[in-house]
């Protein structure tokens, strides 16, 4: 085994893909969730069928105590932490004109602070080669004002990234992923989607498998920090000025 990763978010969707790849390349995943416990211990058996080792962790972001003990469980369970994947996010609509101090703070909690805990306390391990992957949002580079506390927390990591990489060297190599539009949710469903993605410059959408490839990329290239890999199939390049779940033209 090549050390164990934390994945935050890990049970479902996007996550799940990123630990299974992650496991199928050697590491020994600790799997965050915060409700969804069933898909977590479906995915550690999943892993552990083939030939992988897994543990499911519960936490709530939101509980900064609870966060700053994960890293530690991660390393009694499953042994060193090498790496952390921030792929847990919080996701609720809001402009300018809806603004509220409990929605932006929620956001930042999550999305930003948590983040950040989780990075401090492998910063404590002392663990030289480690690395962090923050996933994103294409929104980023391609921002409007819908989902506006949301976005602002993916502006907090994307430039957080390169102060925590210059910081973390050379111990920790701290680098992101930003997808585009990749599976459904509940403001986009499939056919929706399949237009957005067809719209994109490269006329499809990116995969889950395509994200988790990235991911692993990053883990994997000792020289590379403070980057931010896009995959959108060019999605940043279309700027739009609402979110394409609001966008009917």
């Amino acid at each position: 085994m090549r050390g164990t990763v934390l994945v935050t978010g890990g049970a479902k969707r996007i996550g799940r893909e990123i630990c299974l790849r992650l496991s199928e390349e050697g590491f020994s995943i600790a799997i965050h969730y915060r409700t969804s416990e069933q898909e977590a211990n479906q995915l550690v058996g999943d892993i552990e069928s083939n030939g992988g080792k897994a543990k499911s962790l519960q936490c709530d972001l939101n509980d900064s105590d609870s966060v700053r003990g994960l890293i530690h469980k991660a390393n009694e369970s499953l042994g060193t932490v090498v790496g952390v994947v921030n792929n847990a996010s919080f996701f609720s609509f809001d402009r300018i004109e809806s603004l509220s101090e409990e929605l932006w703070t929620e956001h930042m909690r999550v999305n930003v602070f948590a983040p950040l805990v989780l990075i401090a306390e492998l910063s404590k391990s002392h663990q030289e080669a480690s690395w962090v992957v923050n996933v994103l949002d294409f929104k980023v580079e391609s921002p409007n004002a819908d989902y506006l506390s949301y976005t602002g927390s993916r502006f907090a990591m994307y430039g957080l990234t390169s102060a925590l990489a210059i910081d973390l060297a050379p111990r920790i190599r701290v680098n992101s992923v930003a997808p585009g539009h990749v599976l459904t949710s509940d403001v986009l469903d499939a056919d929706s989607l399949k237009v957005v993605q067809a719209q994109s410059p490269l006329g499809f959408g990116p995969s889950a498998n395509d994200v988790s490839g990235a991911v692993f990329f990053l883990a994997n290239s000792p020289s590379i920090t403070g980057q931010t890999i896009f995959v959108d199939s060019g999605e940043r390049f279309r700027q739009m000025e609402k979110d394409p779940a609001f966008d009917k033209e």
